[in-house]
């Protein structure tokens, strides 16, 4: 058992140096801009929602991509509660987030591409109702600290246009008073247009 274990760990050690080699090889050459929607359906508590986002950020030799993003939560996500122990009104849950992001693309043959995206969610949540005058009010505000793996695969097709899917785990690191489980897997499936290689071959 131990020379398996043994073989496990030196194989182990022998690919975390491999990866570290590759992205310090991808590092080294020229980056350029890139700017790109995020979207991503996911659950919390009993109902599917979808999480909107925007990431800017560099990308080198089209294999190793870092930079910051903002994610809000797009889906209502609507629940009776009761309020300052008297009332039961309808509240409404509020998620934005802010993205530091690095994304791996371990993968690329031909039109397919497999990609590790890796991001962290720094932000807050809270609780919206209206009150007897009908103005927007908070029950709940929290602190959030959120890490989301994942992985992605793409097909290319047309040059232009790419379909897409993954999955992944939101994982809540820190307790929050919003009696919402926002732990939950998440899935990505979606077209993808590359404005980038459509611009190079556009402009004059």
């Amino acid at each position: 058992m131990r020379p398996v274990l043994l073989a496990f760990l030196l194989c182990s050690a022998g690919a975390h140096a491999q990866l570290l080699d590759s992205l310090k090889l991808f590092g080294e050459q020229k980056p350029h801009f890139v700017l790109k929607l995020d979207s991503r359906g996911s659950f919390i508590s009993n109902s599917n929602v979808s999480i909107m986002g925007v990431k800017a950020g560099l990308e080198h030799s089209g294999r190793f991509q870092y930079g910051l993003g903002y994610s809000f939560l797009w889906s209502p996500v609507e629940k009776t509660r009761t309020v300052n122990g008297t009332a039961e009104v309808p509240t409404t849950l509020r998620l934005g987030y802010f993205t530091p992001y690095v994304e791996y693309a371990f993968y690329q043959r031909g039109p397919w591409e497999a990609r590790i995206p890796v991001q962290f969610g720094i932000g807050s949540g809270s609780l919206v109702y209206r009150d007897a005058d009908e103005r927007k009010q908070r029950s709940a505000r929290s602190f959030l600290l959120l890490y989301e793996p994942s992985m992605t695969v793409q097909y290319r097709f047309f040059k232009y246009f790419g379909a897409s899917a993954g999955w992944g785990y939101r994982l809540l690191l820190v307790h929050t008073a919003l009696d919402e489980r926002l732990s939950a897997p998440t899935y990505v499936l979606g077209l993808k247009v590359f404005f980038g290689d459509l611009w190079k071959d556009l402009k004059p």
